[in-house]
């Protein structure tokens, strides 16, 4: 029998409180100017700083599949518990690889794959146990509301760090930083402990043959889900590369790298907040376009900033801000059409078939731009007329490209081009 209402709400504040806490900590060692940074203090180049940010969403898009059997035989919220404890350690082992000496690079990156690894497993079970709370009505309002909070945690983090550490800060202060961010992770765990296990976390019947194969047979899934992989794939890589770009390029100060990094974390916070308006306002068809536009035109704008100063820097910060809104706001679009996709009878599997592709495109995109810039595929320099073009800037262009081209996967979204007879939760 399922626990009395009155303990729903409960279940969502510790649960936007794990998210909180989780969400801070993954930023700061996968996705942020600090481990980039960090790991440039450590020797590594290019390749590798862009590589740490792609491992996370690359494993997540792996290994969700395989850890969603898992999570339907021992249960979400013990799968979640078990692998956060696991990504915890590796964590801490990331925070100490300055201490291996000529190893340290290479502890840092094998702690990095291991929590990305971990990971995959909170993954698998976050949505499935969301749902077993969560009511249809309540999905939009409680993703946006989650998302702003862990996004608002992140950002006046950032902003702080951004503050204190100087122009050029020693290894030892952003060391304290990501211990900082490994202690706030654990309370992750604290926080999903207190969610009661619902009724409907209970095994489901299909096994994982029959549950992977009755979600490729979802075609509407299907086709949305390869719609979010081509979208990740092309625009996912801008972020990280713009953080790389600053630091080697426009000779950037490392504190006004990690602020900037902040500002288009509080872009994702304004997504988050207005995403639900936005999408009310224009329906789910002309936001996605809205959306591409967006995308498309932060990419070609960075294109064309070929010079470091203090305008330029705010530029920059201003791009990414709308870029980064525009990611939320996607999300929240991406997060609500999956779960009103899936069929009742097949929820975890059919989830993490959609997430393999969405973050499996995330992960690749990363990726990718990493071993083009590693293997030297494009020219140091080029020009047009007399604008000087680096190696950054043609991957912008690149991006810019893309994002177009995948913006004819949108016939692939049932909510744009509907077709044939499926069952669909409208938000």
């Amino acid at each position: 029998m399922d626990p009395t209402p009155v303990k729903h709400p409960e279940a969502e504040i510790n649960a936007t409180l794990s998210s909180c806490c989780g969400f801070l900590g993954e930023v700061t060692l996968t996705d942020s100017a600090i481990i980039i940074l960090f790991a440039g203090m450590l020797g590594a180049g290019d390749m590798f700083s862009m590589i740490t940010t792609s491992l996370l969403p690359l494993f997540n898009g792996i290994c969700i599949i395989p850890m969603a059997w898992l999570a339907a035989r021992i249960g979400s919220k013990k799968l979640i518990i078990r692998a956060c404890t696991l990504s915890a350690i590796a964590y801490f082992l990331a925070v100490s690889s300055p201490f291996f000496g000529k190893w340290a690079s290479a502890v840092l990156l094998t702690a990095i794959l291991l929590f990305a690894l971990c990971l995959t497993g909170f993954i698998a079970g976050w949505f499935p146990m969301l749902d077993s709370f969560l009511s249809r009505k309540r999905r939009p309002v409680f993703f946006s509301r989650m998302r702003f909070s862990h996004q608002l945690t992140a950002v006046l983090f950032l902003f702080l760090v951004g503050f204190a550490i100087g122009k050029e800060p020693s290894i030892w202060k952003l060391q304290l930083v990501l211990l900082i961010g490994a202690i706030v992770f654990t309370g992750r765990i604290f926080f999903i402990s207190r969610i009661p296990v619902f009724d409907a976390q209970k095994r489901e019947e299909l096994g994982f043959k029959d549950g992977l194969m009755a979600a490729i047979g979802n075609k509407p899934l299907a086709g949305f889900s390869i719609y979010l992989f081509v979208l990740n794939l092309a625009a996912y890589g801008t972020i990280p590369l713009t953080t790389l770009y600053l630091k080697k390029h426009l000779n950037a100060p490392d504190n006004v790298i990690v602020i900037i990094s902040a500002v288009a974390l509080f872009g994702m916070l304004l997504g988050y907040f207005f995403s639900n308006k936005i999408i009310r306002h224009m329906g789910v068809k002309d936001s996605l376009l809205a959306f591409h536009v967006s995308l498309a035109f932060t990419n070609l704008s960075l294109f064309f900033i070929g010079k470091g100063n203090a305008i330029t820097y705010i530029l920059i910060a201003g791009l990414l801000l709308i870029y980064s809104f525009t990611v939320a706001a996607a999300s929240i679009v991406s997060s609500s059409e999956m779960m009103a996709l899936v069929k009742s009878d097949n929820k975890i599997m059919s989830m993490a078939f959609c997430g393999a592709f969405y973050y499996g495109g995330s992960g690749l995109s990363r990726m990718i731009s990493s071993l083009i810039l590693g293997a030297g595929l494009l020219s140091s320099e080029w020009h047009i007329g007399t604008m000087r073009i680096c190696h950054y800037q043609t991957l912008f262009l690149i991006y810019t490209v893309f994002i177009v081209f995948a913006a004819t996967f949108l016939i692939l979204v049932p909510a744009i081009f509907p077709k044939g007879e499926y069952i669909y939760d409208v938000h």
